[in-house]
């Protein structure tokens, strides 16, 4: 069961205020008079349709910022086209010019080509790479030449783009897991798990190909049962690991001993999500990069309830336009680079469209100053941002790279019956030690 770092966490989805994600999204349709905002005249590729919270204009770079820099991303077909178009947007509107390129392998790509001194200016990921890549050499602290205060416009959530008191890059939308539920087969939303139980019991039948709950068992996706349990993976402050503790392993029996026996037999995301994509259980454990495939399902959003008591509190991630090594080559493109990263990340306007078209939530502190509007933050995200609130930033410690693969190995050994969750995590424990010495 490898995990699907794509899968993981896209913009993903943290920092410890995560409260300032539950707030607006303007819903306001733009005033569009055919100029752009220095009131230059369009040529017709500036097509976007959004527009600034009028308190918190978007930072615009200086007259004579005219370096070019490149972006390199892993983007959904979707993302694709909207972030292509606020690089034309940004590039029609001021004098430096950015490129973006799709990489397939973004890690793999970034690791090879950034030590070579191939890399690009800034590239986009979440925020649990920075830890690692700022230990490797392959970010630029930019501390000194932003135009902005990070804490002003992001609130605690610029913590996410530190690292050892550096700047290595701008927030611009968290992401997490939360329950999706199917009103095919349920009226109103579950208060707790008693009552999903239930549900559960009463339409699972695999005879017929309906399952009664669907979550893929990747570490990512099942980290809201033992940290709501009051465990925990690995501790960032102390360097420690906590999959033997009690309450991480009844986070994780949880899942085992109540909700195991009702999804269906592979583990796997794909797997998982494609029964309840096709109408056949009522409830799914994803993110909001599934947002698009639902159709014309009956579904809403909702935080993970309350299981034995306990707050689901799953892994989130924070989306960074990273300030890559190359920043340190070159003074013009540096400019240009943040120029771009600060125009983009303090764009409230395109943040909405962002998070009204692809699921993303705002991170910008635009989106909770303002509680009249809260309202108007789309259902299916108020869903999302709720479970934001709950959850558990993803570590950033390099050593937490290691905590994946043998985590996953064993939690399949549990799940298979092989091994008892309590031996499991202590098998776990083991290698992630011994690939640390």
């Amino acid at each position: 069961m490898a995990m699907d770092r794509r899968t993981l966490v896209k913009y993903l989805a943290g920092a410890s205020a995560a409260g300032a994600l539950a707030g607006c999204i303007s819903t306001e349709e733009p005033d569009d008079d055919g100029a752009d905002d220095d009131g230059a005249a369009d040529d017709g590729t500036d097509d976007a349709d959004h527009e600034d919270d009028e308190d918190w204009p978007t930072v615009e770079p200086d007259d004579d910022v005219t370096g070019s820099a490149e972006i390199w991303h892993s983007l959904s077909d979707g993302e694709l086209e909207d972030f292509d178009r606020y690089v034309d947007e940004f590039n029609d509107s001021f004098e430096a010019t950015i490129s973006a390129d799709e990489v397939a392998e973004l890690e793999e790509s970034t690791e090879t080509a950034i030590p070579a001194g191939d890399g690009p200016e800034m590239f986009v990921w979440a925020h649990d790479w920075i830890g690692r890549y700022h230990e490797n050499g392959f970010l630029s602290d930019q501390s000194d030449n932003l135009n902005i205060d990070p804490q002003e416009y992001f609130g605690e959530n610029a913590e996410s783009a530190t690292f050892e008191g550096e700047t290595l890059g701008l927030p611009f939308a968290a992401e997490t897991v939360a329950l999706i539920v199917n009103h095919d087969y349920v009226d109103d939303q579950p208060e707790d798990f008693d009552e999903i139980l239930e549900i559960a019991d009463e339409v699972h039948d695999p005879a017929d190909n309906t399952y009664g709950f669907c979550w893929p068992q990747d570490a990512y996706h099942v980290s809201a049962m033992p940290y709501g349990f009051g465990g925990y993976y690995y501790d960032d402050d102390s360097g420690e690991l906590g999959l033997t503790n009690d309450e991480t392993i009844a986070g994780f029996e949880f899942i085992l001993e109540e909700l195991w026996d009702y999804m269906p037999a592979d583990p796997d995301g794909e797997a998982q999500e494609s029964i309840f994509l096709e109408g056949n259980s009522p409830f799914l454990v994803t993110g909001p990069w599934n947002l698009g495939n639902f159709g014309d399902m009956d579904v809403s959003v909702m935080a993970l309830p309350d299981a034995n008591g306990n707050t689901p509190s799953p892994f989130t991630g924070v989306q960074l336009m990273y300030f890559a090594a190359a920043m340190d080559e070159d003074d013009e493109r540096a400019e240009a680079a943040v120029a771009y990263a600060e125009w983009y990340t303090t764009n409230t306007g395109l943040i909405s469209q962002m998070a009204d078209d692809h699921g993303f939530i705002p991170v910008h502190v635009a989106f909770a100053d303002d509680e009249e509007e809260a309202d108007d933050l789309p259902e299916d995200m108020q869903g999302f941002a709720d479970s934001v609130e709950n959850g558990q930033p993803m570590p950033t410690a390099p050593d937490f790279g290691d905590v994946w693969e043998p985590l996953e190995t064993e939690w399949s050994e549990a799940l298979n019956g092989n091994k008892s969750v309590e031996d499991a995590m202590a098998d776990a424990e083991s290698q992630i030690q011994s690939a640390w010495e």
